[in-house]
């Protein structure tokens, strides 16, 4: 016989888990309907019908709702980097599914990519909760370790080399998630698709590193589409 005591635990614990769920559903809304700006903790508790004492007991402040937001978009890109590099068959290949993994996460969530730079802000970054900032920092660790792996596998170089490819690929890679998150137009300097752009320049890169090329990478959306197959499929099993 289960004992009372665990079945009552239980039910909190759902019930607290449901709560957590509503609370980020309803962030994520209102940052997308106005921003940051118009994210409070009094907004969050008039959409859930919660009072604000019960917002705070979840999230110490809506930087950390925020946060919550971007470590779990975090922790999404991790999955997905980590397929591509099981799926990748050659270094330009898994380089490139890595890169469509970005634009896709970034993407398929519009309204949380653009936080990420402000959560690393002095004055945001300080009101994060120990645990929360922990948690931040353990997802950027590990994407940093997956992209070592990325240059290192396979290709033959020393550390130094895998520190410097490693970092290049990181700042064109985030360089292009600034422009798509922000909305820059940048056809008045003609780069009207910029990540057309940004996958020419990446085979650049690439050949300027010596890492053999793959007639096979040469169509961007060929490579977004393989790349969402390899996902969605991850996702159905």
């Amino acid at each position: 016989m289960t004992p009372v005591l665990n079945i009552s635990k239980d039910r909190k614990l759902k019930e607290r888990l449901e709560r957590d769920e509503l609370i980020l559903s309803v962030a994520k809304q209102l940052v997308c309907e106005k921003g940051m700006l118009g994210l409070s903790m009094q907004s969050i508790a008039d959409l859930t019908d919660y009072s604000k004492g019960t917002i705070y007991q979840h999230y110490g402040c809506k930087e950390d709702v925020v946060a919550k937001l971007v470590i779990r978009c975090g922790k999404q890109l991790i999955s997905m980097i980590d397929l591509a590099l099981q799926h990748g068959i050659s270094t330009r290949h898994k380089v490139l599914l890595v890169s469509a993994a970005y634009c896709i996460n970034s993407q398929s969530q519009p309204e949380i990519a653009p936080l990420l730079s402000k959560l690393k802000t002095p004055d945001v970054k300080i009101k994060l909760s120990k645990k929360l900032q922990e948690e931040f920092s353990q997802n950027e660790d590990e994407i940093l370790k997956l992209i070592l792996t990325l240059f290192s596998e396979d290709t033959g170089f020393n550390s130094s080399k895998v520190m410097d490819a490693a970092f290049g690929w990181w700042t064109m890679q985030w360089g292009l998630q600034d422009i798509m998150a922000n909305g820059w137009d940048m056809s008045g300097l003609g780069y009207a698709k910029p990540e057309q752009f940004f996958f020419r320049s990446l085979h650049v890169y690439l050949d300027g590193l010596g890492i053999p090329d793959d007639r096979s990478c040469h169509d961007w959306e060929e490579i977004k589409s393989q790349a969402q197959k390899i996902f969605q499929l991850n996702c159905e099993q």
